[in-house]
């Protein structure tokens, strides 16, 4: 059957393609233009099946990069909205290393008497629209303009489609190889090198010769950053580092590899460098005092070619008080591009005049920026940016303001070569939910509990309701959902569609009515509270900006929350209650017992006697990865009391336990290393005896290409 814009019949649904409707009786689902179009592709091919392949290059124009989640994502979309209208069919069924395949028949029909009218009217008041909108648009647009002058024009989002293979892997080698930068002649990459269990160094590969292996060109225990070349491929320089300590811009000659330190840079803030093309002079991010008396970071010109140490400030005309974290320099060293944090704590890009110091917002803001480079020869920006969760890259084009989303998921810190491809290392790493049997006599390696097709992360179980609770983005968005331990029955809990940020560390209250969560949207960071019995999410609202993840009381009538100073009480309205402790502590949870665990560092938990009041260090020994990272498991058939953690040394990844009973130390597992997620929570499943936490699924970061003739 083939499909236009006429409705059919798909079992005992109606479909509507000029409205994106699914119809069934008095119900109706509208859904994306693409879903409907996916579905025309399985109709049109009923009662065949039809590949993930056919459908990618045909709804999705052949960008794989896209379409391999986007397809699973329509899929589920799609049997969501036939499950609500027709619960008791199926509709699409999956068949294994084939594709998708129709199971009811569709055939042509014909709308009510209302549908066909209002699709009627719709087809032809479209053109009439589609004129308004442009007038409207352009009336808005100048509106706009004299109400937020110092916002960037509306941005044309332009697709990317990129062919398949067209993604050349530069590195392969176990560990985290991240900070490009490419010599001139494309002869050489360096780039910083995490290997396991070693400490981070700067490392140099000859690209004519790819099968040999990278030569080291730093041994120091000091945190290095991004580099970049002199233009005769002979010098490097790059920044080294201790956080709060010093920070050193370095000169490192490729030749007879000596070093000298150059100069400071920023201690208190991110900082950057770049080098202008002649290579004369290098721009890099210092700090500074305002007049305001804030600190702030501010861009330095240091001259290469003076006999004695030169450097200037880039002037600040307005807006001064600001934090910058990327610099880049036009091809004529005219101009620098940074990443500027704005309102929220979020991120977004800026030209700045070198001369003048004349500043001007080119990108909305974004959740996070990762990296920014010139072009060589155009004005065309290469950087990465977070949203919901997810790092893409993205090119902006600076001459006619087009902003394009490759869709490239974890591209990061990219860098042009001269003959314009883009090196980046692929910052992707997805999260699954993984399950470690404890307490058995022979041990036990982890298993994934839940599909590895989506990122999952903050398992949280509950034994009233016997559901497990955790966050994905197999919707499309990071949701909500719970699931049966056995991983039957997913459910999602939340629909914030509209939001392009995160959802975090979810709680569940003991008597498994009760949620608390972060929203963390466009740099705002909100508690919700979900109530299982309305099924709805509502914001509360605190005087302070809560600092990690609130816990529930043992009555679920309250919640513990910190200010990053203290820990409060809160009833489930919002009000306070008073301090649940008196000593400093930054996340506490409360037994069933009414005693509080509590910690304010990564050294050390402390305990607060419900009988007594009295306020004691409970284990003053351990080497938590993060202070809030910690499980207390209360006595059980197999133990007196357990504190499960995450405990990290360099490369050495371990779940370790604190007995209470024995107060020892012991080790359940070691890990490679980043195998697991330590700010992402463990949970324990006590029918079971299975300890959860969320795991890397590729915990190696690698270096990447995409060659100049695939990017627009």
């Amino acid at each position: 059957m083939e499909t236009t814009n006429r409705a059919y019949q798909l079992g005992r649904c109606v479909i509507n393609p000029l409205e994106n409707k699914l119809i069934h009786d008095n119900s109706e689902q509208i859904l994306q233009p693409k879903f409907i179009e996916l579905l025309a592709c399985l109709v049109a091919r009923y009662p065949e099946a039809i590949t993930r392949e056919e459908l990618i290059n045909i709804v999705w124009e052949g960008n794989f990069y896209v379409g391999e989640k986007a397809l699973t994502n329509a899929i589920w979309h799609l049997r969501k909205a036939f499950k609500e209208l027709d619960p008791e069919q199926t509709y699409i069924e999956t068949l294994r290393k084939t594709g998708y395949r129709l199971v009811q028949p569709p055939s042509e029909c014909a709308l009510s008497g209302n549908e066909k009218n209002k699709s009627r009217r719709l087809s032809l008041i479209r053109p009439i629209l589609a004129g308004a909108f442009v007038a409207i648009s352009v009336i808005s647009v100048v509106a706009l303009y004299w109400q937020f002058s110092t916002q960037p024009d509306n941005q044309d989002n332009t697709a990317f489609s990129l062919p398949l293979n067209s993604i050349e892997s530069v590195t392969a080698s176990p560990g985290r190889e991240i900070y490009p930068a490419i010599s001139n002649d494309q002869h050489y990459l360096v780039y910083l090198w995490r290997q396991l269990g070693k400490p981070t160094n700067l490392y140099l590969r000859d690209l004519h010769f790819p099968e040999h292996p990278a030569k080291q060109l730093t041994d120091s225990p000091y945190t290095k950053g991004h580099s970049v070349f002199s233009p005769d491929a002979k010098t490097l320089y790059y920044y080294r580092y201790q956080t709060n300590k010093f920070c050193e811009i370095v000169k490192l000659s490729l030749v007879n590899a000596t070093s000298v330190v150059l100069t400071e840079c920023s201690r208190q803030f991110r900082t950057d460098l770049d080098i202008s093309a002649d290579g004369r002079t290098l721009v890099y991010i210092d700090e500074q005092i305002s007049e305001s008396g804030k600190s702030v970071s501010r861009l330095k010109l240091l001259d290469l070619h003076a006999n004695q140490l030169s450097e200037t400030f880039i002037p600040c005309t307005d807006h001064c008080d600001v934090i910058d974290e990327s610099v880049s320099f036009s091809p004529d060293a005219q101009q620098v591009v940074v990443t500027r944090n704005v309102e929220n704590d979020q991120k977004a890009l800026f030209l700045i005049d070198v001369s003048s110091g004349e500043s001007r917002r080119i990108t909305d803001n974004f959740v996070d920026i990762h990296g920014v480079d010139w072009h060589p020869h155009k004005d065309k920006l290469a950087f990465t940016a977070v949203e919901a969760g997810k790092r893409y890259g993205y090119f902006y084009d600076i001459s006619d303001n087009s902003l394009i989303n490759t869709q490239i998921a974890g591209m990061s810190s990219p860098n042009f070569s001269s003959d314009g491809s883009v090196y980046y290392h692929q910052w992707d790493l997805d999260r699954v939910i993984t399950r470690l049997k404890i307490d058995e006599q022979v041990a036990s390696s982890p298993f994934s509990m839940l599909s590895t097709n989506f990122s999952s992360r903050f398992p949280e179980y509950n034994e009233q309701q016997n559901k497990l609770l955790y966050v994905s983005d197999e919707s499309g968005s990071s949701q909500l959902w719970i699931v049966n331990p056995d991983s039957s029955s997913r459910k999602q809990l939340t629909d914030f569609s509209h939001v392009t940020g995160q959802i975090l560390d979810p709680t569940w209250s003991p008597d498994g009515r009760y949620i608390l969560f972060f929203l963390e949207n466009k740099g705002r960071t909100s508690l919700y509270f979900y109530d299982f019995k309305v099924e709805q999410s509502q914001a509360l609202t605190l005087p302070f900006k809560p600092d990690i993840k609130p816990r529930f009381s043992a009555d679920s009538q309250s919640f513990l929350v910190s200010d990053g100073d203290y820990l409060y009480r809160y009833d489930l309205n919002g009000q306070i209650k008073g301090k649940a402790v008196n000593t400093k502590a930054r996340y506490g949870i409360e037994t069933s017992q009414g005693d509080i665990l509590f910690s304010n560092s990564n050294d050390a938990i402390w305990v607060k006697h419900h009988d007594t009041g009295v306020e004691e260090l409970l284990v003053q020994d351990i080497n938590l990865a993060h202070h809030y990272t910690w499980l207390y498991v209360a006595e059980n058939a197999f133990h007196e009391g357990r504190i499960y953690y995450y405990k990290v040394r360099l490369g050495d990844y371990r779940i370790s336990y604190y007995d209470l009973e024995t107060q020892r130390h012991f080790d359940l597992i070691a890990l490679p290393e980043r195998a697991y997620s330590r700010s992402s929570g463990l949970t324990y499943i006590p029918n079971e005896r299975w300890l959860v936490y969320t795991a890397y699924l590729l915990p190696e970061i690698e270096i990447k290409r995409l060659p100049a003739e695939f990017i627009p």
